[in-house]
């Protein structure tokens, strides 16, 4: 809209925020305050997780089942009744859960034979530019030869 349109307009979107400016300290900082954020911080602190809270050794299995092991229950619930089930040792998933976890495994071979198929696909259109980029730039060199040996003719 125009300055005018905008001055005249007295309902509707004229703009979408995309970036607000205002002075720190505004509102309190939030971020990193979270539950598992902090949960993250203490197992960091405590040498449970490494220094970019990655899964260790030592990392409590809980915390594994959650992040670390993909293999494993993903969701809080999950993870709550497989501790509660057998706390000293964490066993493998129920059965159920695995067999999810095979089928989810077989689709990546799948995906990974189609990623391979674009593969092939961009390598050969990769072959295909570099052969005409070739003879495009053989056409302007002959072009090139075939213009000064004409100039160099009529020169004479």
């Amino acid at each position: 809209m125009t300055t005018s349109t905008l001055a005249t307009c007295d309902h509707g979107i004229v703009a979408r925020t995309k970036r607000v400016i205002m002075d720190r300290d505004t509102y309190e900082k939030k971020w990193k305050l979270g539950p598992f954020a902090k949960k993250k911080a203490d197992l960091k602190e405590q040498g449970k997780l490494d220094k970019y809270g990655r899964v260790t050794d030592s990392t409590p299995t809980a915390w594994k089942l959650l992040f670390g092991e993909p293999d494993a229950a993903t969701s809080i619930n999950k993870v709550a009744e497989h501790m509660k089930a057998n706390p000293e040792k964490v066993v493998a998933a129920p059965k159920k859960e695995v067999k999810e976890v095979k089928a989810a495994k077989e689709e990546p071979e799948v995906s990974e034979e189609k990623a391979e198929k674009k593969r092939d696909k961009k390598d050969k259109k990769d072959k295909d530019d570099k052969k005409e980029k070739k003879e495009k730039k053989e056409k302007k060199e002959k072009k090139s030869k075939k213009s000064k040996k004409d100039s160099d003719s009529d020169s004479e």
